[in-house]
């Protein structure tokens, strides 16, 4: 049979004599209690764990009326004749002593086989025959905690404490022996209640109080078990009980889910939850209570943000407004999970060395990409659960449970061990309205050793480029990014409507990123400033419309995949670049298509540009966001509008009559070549290095394999080229894309295919024209305008700035990056080149930059110079003859 609770008191060994076990203190006042006899524990032990739980018979020796005990043998089994003594057991274990009998008894066989047994022990120095000191096997028992509170914080972070549950006071609260320190404490178990066992004489215990009591200590009561330690309750402490087979209390409620779904004693008018609609349709969808409370209802919300794995931004779709919810009843991943599955050498991690915790906290971040993949940019089903008011400092709090289809995003997160249910203090009804089915997904996890219940850490590695302390990590990979061409990165924050911090995915890196080719206005920002010695911070408010592009970004953009291709970096050491989405838009075209973007200058080179310009030439004729006021200050800038609205490609693009050289429109550049006809071919210098290493790259290849690309006949290197043309006879006309030049090659050695990797960055050479000016007509002074150009240039740095554009050709001013000097105004000073005739001084842009090209002008023909040395006798016939090109057509036909 099996023991059970009645049958424990009425077993009491015969003819042995057992150590007695500490007992209590009979009066509540007083802290004296005795203690354990030697070897009583461990007695006591070696029949718990051998009887409990286990089938046994036994036969009653004598029963003695007075006190209503019976002397019984018992015996591990169900045949006494075959199965064994435990008396016998415990003598051969030297646990307990053999009680002398006289007369009759003396000479009876059992007791003469009990004699041989005991007599063997004391050879073997079993037990109290041994040889070490009875005081090493007495207990020293605590029954008493002076601060739970700091125990509990003590060992929350430690492994499961091993414990003996020592008695069952009612269907969710247990006195449990601490092993091995021997603390004797209460524990309530978390997240279950069962009916209340009133101590009180006068009071009624509530329904089915005694049957909860004996249920529970059928199972638990002297099992060994871990305890994990959640909390404090009064002098009570909080805590879970693991038996071998999992969870007691998630064990327990699968008892209740039966009981439910059969309407069993307390649940007889239990009134079940209906099913969920499924939300992935377009219709309409509601969850309704498992009781008549209407404010359960469930409503749809579009998820917006993944704040953390139990908080989520959503748009509540009744109202289109914004608001943070928190899952109910499901606790995130902490420190304190990552300290238990380390060694002491690396457990001393604490708060204030964790700097990024979504990548630092265990399993943290695949939490945070399991719900960003499943949820985010998608309608949900939202149930209340409850809701968290005010409370001094702290908001109030709305907890939930969220739907995607009829499937519980919680259990989800909890089943995969990327996070934990919380426990609640037994009167505690604030929790998730599937609350059960938490507790059961938890025990999943823990079975199958997944996530937190794992043995592994789960570290995320990441390589953090961001921030003052970074600067010359980011300069250093700055090279490889832009060979890599386009990554697959994640939107982990939008700082303002272009600007991002990204994590790329492959690498693991985390950027600071800006948009290129456009500029978003400004939010308020805080900029350090040095002022007396003392740090302050000047503050910069939000421009027009810079709050409306940071919301729109965090809702189209943020924790959204992209694509990501960096162009260069800034000063900062935020790389720049472009920025994709998964379905091929461009993410700075839809910023400008919404009109909370304006075309920056560098827009020029991007392969979308017109694209660009068409999209804000849109939203300034609609007036949307930041061209609403556009109107009234087109009108002052420009009169003739509406010349330029029927010759689009003719519009000049910037408009400035004071030459500022702190403008950003100016861009340092290399000139790498020059045409006969002043055609202008440039690299600007932030690719410089790019350029450069690409192009030793290139040389240390073709040293070691075939010729790749094109050769060129000057300095017989090789270099990037495009075909323009192919001719008879092997004639091939060839594009350098890096510098602007050409040449003809005839030898077909000289010429191949690049490899993959050399394509991904963007020809280098810019062409551009001269603005305000043209060539001679004559080719030989062309030559010698062009010699003199080159001449002044050299080999240095200049500085460019786009004047204007007209049929789709971008016009330069040139100078000196040094000195700021106008470079193309000492070649008018010479005479060697010719101002364009004013024909409309509205089409003028830069006032002073022509009136100093005029004035140039003016210089070289009273001087005589160059081509003006015979302006006196045919300046007057040019207009008559309706020329407006240079004077030297009188020149030539004189």
């Amino acid at each position: 049979m099996t023991i059970t609770t009645p049958i424990r008191y009425a077993i009491v060994k015969s003819i042995i004599s057992v150590p007695k076990l500490a007992r209590p203190p009979t009066n509540s006042n007083t802290s004296e209690s005795s203690i354990d006899e030697p070897y009583a524990f461990e007695a006591r032990e070696y029949l718990r764990k051998r009887l409990v739980d286990r089938e046994i018979c036994y036969t009653i020796d004598f029963h003695i009326t007075q006190t209503n005990r019976s002397l019984c043998t018992v015996y591990l089994g169900k045949d006494k004749e075959t199965d064994e003594n435990i008396i016998e057991s415990l003598l051969s274990e030297g646990l307990v002593e053999l009680r002398q009998q006289t007369g009759a008894r003396a000479n009876d066989a059992n007791y003469q086989r009990l004699v041989i047994i005991d007599e063997q022990a004391k050879l073997n120095r079993r037990g109290h025959y041994s040889d070490e000191s009875p005081n090493a096997y007495i207990r020293n028992m605590k029954r008493t905690l002076k601060n739970p509170k700091q125990f509990v914080d003590k060992h929350k972070s430690s492994p499961p404490l091993d414990a003996i549950v020592e008695f069952i006071r009612d269907g969710n609260t247990v006195r449990c022996l601490l092993i091995p320190s021997y603390y004797l404490v209460t524990i309530q178990l978390s997240g279950i209640k069962y009916p209340m066992l009133k101590r009180d004489d006068n009071s009624t215990n509530e329904l089915y109080a005694e049957e909860a009591k004996q249920y529970v200590e059928t199972r638990l009561l002297q099992r060994q078990v871990k305890a994990i330690l959640d909390g404090v309750n009064n002098q009570n402490l909080l805590g879970t009980l693991l038996r071998p087979n999992g969870n007691i209390a998630i064990y327990l409620l699968k008892e209740e889910k039966y009981a439910k779904d059969n309407r069993l004693k307390i649940w007889q008018n239990y009134i079940p939850q209906p099913a969920l609609i499924d939300i992935d349709s377009n219709t309409a969808s509601a969850v309704n209570s498992k009781s008549n409370d209407s404010s359960l209802k469930g409503y749809q919300a579009k998820i917006l943000e993944i704040v953390n794995c139990d908080v989520l931004t959503i748009r509540d779709l009744r109202d289109n407004k914004i608001k943070k919810i928190y899952l109910s009843s499901v606790r995130s991943p902490r420190t304190a999970d990552f300290q238990q599955k380390t060694d002491e050498n690396n457990s001393n991690l604490n708060r204030q060395q964790i700097k990024r915790s979504l990548y630092e906290i265990p399993y943290l971040f695949a939490a945070r990409e399991l719900l960003r993949k499943r949820l985010i940019d998608k309608i949900v089903c939202i149930v209340t659960d409850y809701i968290q008011p005010v409370n001094n400092n702290y908001p109030e709090k709305i907890y939930c449970t969220v739907y995607i289809g009829n499937i519980n995003i919680g259990e989800v997160l909890i089943s995969k061990g990327f996070a934990k249910a919380i426990r609640y203090r037994q009167d505690n009804e604030q929790r998730s309205s599937r609350y059960d089915d938490l507790l059961i997904a938890e025990q999943q996890a823990e079975k199958c050793s997944v996530g937190l219940f794992s043995n592994s850490s789960d570290l995320y590695r990441i390589v953090d480029m961001t921030g003052d302390t970074n600067k010359e990590r980011a300069k250093g990979l700055l090279n490889i990014l832009q060979r890599n061409g386009r990554m697959d990165g994640v939107v982990e924050f939008v700082a303002s409507g272009s600007r991002f911090r990204i994590h790329l995915l492959k690498d693991n890196w985390i950027m600071s990123f800006l948009l290129s080719s456009i500029n978003c206005p400004r939010v308020e920002r805080r900029i350090p400033v040095s002022s007396n010695s003392q740090q302050q911070q000047k503050i910069e408010s939000d421009e027009p419309f810079g709050i409306e592009a940071l919301n729109f970004s965090k809702e189209h953009f943020l924790q959204r995949d992209i694509f990501v291709e960096v162009e260069s970096m800034d000063r900062g050491s935020n790389f720049i670049g472009r920025l994709t989405t998964t379905d091929g838009q461009s993410v700075a075209l839809i910023l400008v298509q919404t009109g909370l973007a304006k075309i920056h200058n560098s827009a020029y080179n991007a392969s979308n540009y017109k694209q660009l310009l068409e999209a804000e030439e849109k939203c300034r004729k609609e007036h949307i966001c930041i061209w609403t006021n556009y109107e009234q200050s087109s009108i002052k800038e420009n009169e003739n509008e509406n010349e330029r609205e029927n010759n689009p490609e003719n519009e000049n693009i910037y408009e400035s009559d004071i030459i500022n050289f702190t403008d950003p429109r100016f861009r340092d550049a290399f000139i790498t070549y020059i045409t006969s006809d002043l055609k202008i071919y440039l690299q600007y210098s932030e690719h410089g290095r790019k350029l450069e290493q690409l192009q030793s790259e290139l040389r240390e290849i073709f040293n070691r394999t075939k010729p790749i690309a094109a050769r060129f006949t000057a300095d017989n290197e090789w270099y990037r080229a495009r075909v323009e043309k192919i001719e008879g006879n092997n004639r091939i006309s060839i594009y350098f894309v890096d510098y602007g030049n050409r040449e003809i090659i005839t030898d077909l050695n000289h010429l191949t295919t690049l490899p993959p990797g050399f394509l991904q960055l963007n020809s280098q050479a810019h062409e551009y024209e001269l603005a305000y000016v043209r060539a001679p007509p004559d080719e030989d002074d062309r030559q010698e305008t062009k010699n003199a150009l080159l001449d002044e240039i050299g080999n240095n740095e200049c500085l460019i700035k786009v004047e204007y554009r007209q049929n789709n050709i971008e016009y330069i001013s040139l100078y000196y990056i040094n000195t700021k000097e106008n470079i193309v105004k000492k070649i008018v000073e010479q005479g060697l080149i010719i101002i364009e005739q004013e024909r409309n001084r509205r089409q003028i842009r830069s006032t002073l930059l022509y009136d100093e090209l005029q004035q140039a002008q003016t210089i070289a023909k009273v001087a005589r110079r160059g081509l003006w040395q015979y302006s006196d006798q045919i300046e007057d016939g040019a207009t008559e003859f309706g020329f407006t090109g240079p004077l030297i057509f009188f020149y030539l036909t004189n």
